[in-house]
């Protein structure tokens, strides 16, 4: 309330003055030039009328110098505000991109945990469902994953998991005969095998690619 008070009573003095000015002057101009007045009187008055000048000039000045300032704070504050919309943006696209990774990476690993299990485990899962055992040397192998993603976008067929054997925790069941005992510690296969299970045990086994492709086209 007070800067606004002062302003108001500047702009008041500015204008008292300009006033004075343009009555006054031709007053005082009309004194300097007459030659009834001495010498001394008319100086005094010249500088006066100087001194009315200068003050007017100096107002005017301040006034100036007042608009300058009030554009100089209103360009910082506008470069402030957009320097900090440019930040949040910037930030916020950040963190909506780390979470989008992340939350890829989560659906990743869930769906690779689906998909994915250990032969030592494949008997600890409730309910009915198939394990294809993978040997990467088996050349069928490519065709069977087919026919797995065949059925698991079919939301009727029953569960089917992939075991591979190349991986370092499914190794040790990799023999040059196979013995498909529930009894896992006992578990062993020659190559690609399909196991059927059913309340934690193992129900049928499928080893040849006649077998194999013809159960799980039954599935599809």
């Amino acid at each position: 309330m007070t800067k606004g008070n002062n302003t108001k009573k500047n702009k008041k003095k500015k204008i008292n003055n300009e006033k004075h000015f343009k009555e006054e002057t031709p007053k005082v101009i009309e004194e300097v030039v007459s030659n009834d007045i001495s010498e001394e009187v008319r100086e005094e008055k010249k500088q006066t009328i100087e001194k009315v000048r200068r003050d007017l000039h100096f107002e005017k000045n301040d006034s100036g110098d007042e608009l300058s300032k009030l554009a100089k704070i209103v360009f910082i504050v506008t470069a402030i505000i957009i320097v900090f919309y440019f930040i949040t943006t910037f930030v916020t696209r950040k963190a909506n991109a780390i979470n989008t990774v992340k939350k890829l990476k989560t659906d990743n690993k869930a769906e690779i945990q689906y998909e994915s299990i250990i032969i030592g485990s494949m008997l600890k899962i409730d309910g009915n469902y198939y394990v294809l055992i993978e040997n990467n040397d088996d050349e069928k192998i490519d065709e069977y994953r087919t026919a797995v993603q065949t059925i698991k976008a079919n939301d009727e067929a029953p569960k089917i998991y992939r075991a591979n054997l190349s991986n370092s925790f499914n190794k040790s069941y990799l023999a040059k005969e196979s013995d498909y005992n529930s009894d896992l510690s006992k578990f062993k296969v020659k190559g690609t095998t399909l196991i059927k299970v059913s309340d934690h045990k193992i129900e049928k086994t499928y080893d040849a690619y006649d077998d194999i492709k013809g159960e799980l086209d039954k599935l599809q």
